[in-house]
Parts: C-alpha cells; sequence; structure tokens
C-alpha cells in the first residue's frame, strides 16, 4: 500500500507542474512565471503562508508575510506574534519561494509539483518530495490572501 502511494503522489507532483497551454518544463514555467512577477508584481504586498511538513508546532503555523518595496518587513502569526528569527528564512518574499522552486529543480528534487498565480506569476502551492523513498522529507506550501499593498 504504501509503495503505491508514493507512486500516485509522484504522478500526482509530476503532472502538476504541466500546463496545456504553456510550457511543461518545470524550469521553463519558473522562468515564464518570475518574468509575469517581475512585470505585474507588486513592490510591496502580504500574504498568508503555511508550511506543511512533518515538523515542529512553530513552522508549520501560518504566517502572514508583509512585503514593503520589496523587502520582507514582517512575519507574524496569525496570532500575532512575531516568527522567531531563527525561522525567517522559511517564510520569505515571492523571489525567496521562486528560489526553493528552482533549488527543488536543479537538486533535482525527487517529486515537485507548483501552481501559479496565472495574474502575477507567483506561486499558490509548492509541493517538494526531496528524495524518492525516504519518509517525511516532504514538504508543502500553501499561499492564500494575496493582497497588493499601496505604495508608502
Amino acid at each position: 500500500m504504501r509503495s503505491s502511494s508514493l507512486l500516485l503522489v509522484s504522478l500526482l507532483f509530476a503532472g502538476a507542474c504541466t500546463d496545456s497551454t504553456g510550457p511543461s518544463d518545470p524550469e521553463t514555467l519558473l522562468e515564464k512565471n518570475i518574468a509575469l512577477w517581475n512585470r505585474t508584481g507588486p513592490a510591496s504586498y502580504e500574504y498568508t503562508l503555511t508550511r506543511l511538513c512533518n515538523c515542529a508546532d512553530p513552522i508549520t503555523q501560518p504566517v502572514t508575510i508583509v512585503v514593503r518595496n520589496r523587502l520582507v518587513e514582517t512575519r507574524n502569526y496569525l496570532s500575532g506574534l512575531a516568527v522567531e528569527p531563527q525561522y525567517d528564512q522559511l517564510f520569505t518574499s515571492v523571489p525567496g519561494l521562486f528560489d526553493l522552486i528552482r533549488t527543488g529543480i536543479t537538486t533535482p528534487a525527487a517529486a515537485l509539483a507548483v501552481r501559479y498565480d496565472e495574474t502575477m506569476g507567483y506561486p499558490v502551492s509548492i509541493q517538494i518530495d526531496w528524495v524518492a523513498g525516504v519518509v517525511d522529507d516532504e514538504v508543502s506550501y500553501r499561499i492564500e490572501d494575496f493582497e497588493a499593498l499601496p505604495p508608502l
């Protein structure tokens, strides 16, 4: 049962990177969406990032990230408490998420699935299985409530 579940997950990951109207190569798709983000993405924005993995609780709680003039201004749990500094790199700006995807492509990860926002190109979900056959190395990111902020 476990091996058939892994096969299904791998097939789902592989299929999730394809787009019937565009490139199916993950690297080409990444570059296309980075270019879209560079053209249409706001300099200031906020979103909620949820990181799902078999990890300790502080890094699996949803975090609201506020970016002002392309720099992360705040990272706060939904409770309002700030993210501890040692976890800052896990809760990054959109370009940091693109870097994570690129790492998944170049490493290469055993499986990588990414969905991008069609309007601005930022990733709305990322699923990575770093090593085939290794249990509990999978990680997923869900990006929600994306909102452009007015310039300061």
